[in-house]
């Protein structure tokens, strides 16, 4: 035990210090998280303890971001972003199909690769939108619209995810299709109840006491991850949505207050852990092939989605471009994804190095070129 907890103290001062030089680059923290993580692998294996920190660090990171966006804020965005949102699924997600049937994965591998090709990182873009002074800009608000509908359909989609990876499955379509009758109904269950399930959330929270309040809303996010995972979800569907639930209740900012801090140090871990997994030995020729492929096929898409903006949202070309060089970063979701299959043990083909690599060099790329790009003084 006393081994383990020297081995957590180092590994979080070393991923400070790295997190501390990326910010000092104006890339995003996360970038250091899993580079410390990738590096203290050389030293140290993952273990079981590592692997619940991981769970914990996705549970609390899919909960902040479920708060972020309320049922109001997704009615508010209109049917025009929706359908740029429907494009940008089906152009995205059968890329990253293609890519896994190129490389001669198997069926499991290729409709997870769809998974972490298709979704960008609404953590990082948001935060490098909001750097870079971009928040006012007209496309902006497009690109926030579709990491908006993005991050719903994969809280909803972790769960066919998750119901193949447990069950060790190729790509069944009864479970598919059973997955996601039950996300759907969970999902409409705080829809169809949103109002009494917020009414009972600010009764139950009511109270004055800060020590009370932490123990109530964390106990509430475990229960409600731990039921999504009972009914065949993932947990961070779970937390997702009662983050959502809470997300305009009178509590939302004492929420934040309090738990901010907590959901930093939550995305570290998560961060960390994965890269723990990685083994940096194994990134071969090979693997940087297929790195430069998936980033390839997803610089195309993601400007293909932005090129899609002009007729819909009646933006200009080069705003078009904005839109597709902000969706470029991936992050949370796509690192989940590997995971998944990571914590299977059916991940045969390099799928954690490469998607630690591909965030990696994807998170870098967005930075670059948000800031390259987009002039922050004409608005």
């Amino acid at each position: 035990m006393e081994k383990e907890f020297f081995y957590f103290g180092a590994l979080l001062l070393s991923a400070s210090a790295l997190a501390l030089f990326s910010n000092r680059l104006k890339q995003s923290t996360i970038a250091g998280y899993l580079l410390a993580g990738a590096l203290a692998r050389f030293f140290l294996q993952p273990s079981v303890t590592f692997e619940f920190l991981s769970s914990l660090g996705a549970i609390l990171l899919l909960f902040f971001v479920g708060l972020e966006f309320s049922m109001n804020k997704v009615r508010s965005l209109g049917k025009k972003v929706f359908l740029l949102s429907l494009l940008d699924l089906l152009i995205n997600f059968p890329l990253g199909l293609l890519c896994g049937y190129l490389f001669g994965w198997n069926p499991l591998e290729i409709f997870f690769l769809g998974g972490i090709v298709y979704v960008s990182s609404s953590a990082v873009i948001s935060k490098l939108l909001v750097d870079a002074g971009c928040m006012p800009r007209h496309e902006t608000r497009t690109v926030l619209g579709i990491l908006i509908v993005e991050d719903i359909v994969m809280a909803v989609m972790l769960a066919i995810f998750a119901a193949l990876a447990h069950n060790n499955s190729s790509v069944d379509l009864a479970l598919i299709s059973i997955a996601l009758l039950k996300a759907l109904l969970f999902c409409g269950f705080f829809v169809v109840l949103e109002k009494p399930i917020r009414s009972f959330l600010n009764f139950l929270l009511n109270v004055e006491q800060e020590e009370i309040f932490l123990l109530e809303i964390i106990g509430l996010i475990f229960i409600i991850a731990l039921f999504s995972k009972f009914i065949g979800l993932s947990e961070a569907t779970g937390a997702f949505f009662i983050g959502s639930a809470l997300a305009e209740s009178e509590h939302k900012g004492r929420i934040k207050k309090l738990l901010g801090p907590l959901g930093f140090f939550a995305a570290a871990l998560f961060f960390l852990s994965f890269g723990l997994q990685v083994d940096l030995l194994a990134i071969d020729r090979n693997v940087i092939a297929m790195v430069l492929t998936l980033i390839l096929v997803s610089i195309g898409g993601k400007l293909l989605t932005g090129l899609a903006a002009v007729p819909i949202q009646k933006i200009s070309l080069a705003e078009a471009q904005n839109v597709g060089y902000s969706l470029f970063s991936r992050g949370e979701f796509s690192i989940l994804i590997a995971s998944l299959l990571a914590t299977q043990g059916m991940a045969v083909h390099g799928i954690k190095e490469i998607t630690a690599v591909y965030v990696f060099v994807l998170m870098i790329l967005s930075s670059v070129l948000i800031k390259r790009y987009t002039n922050t003084c004409a608005l």
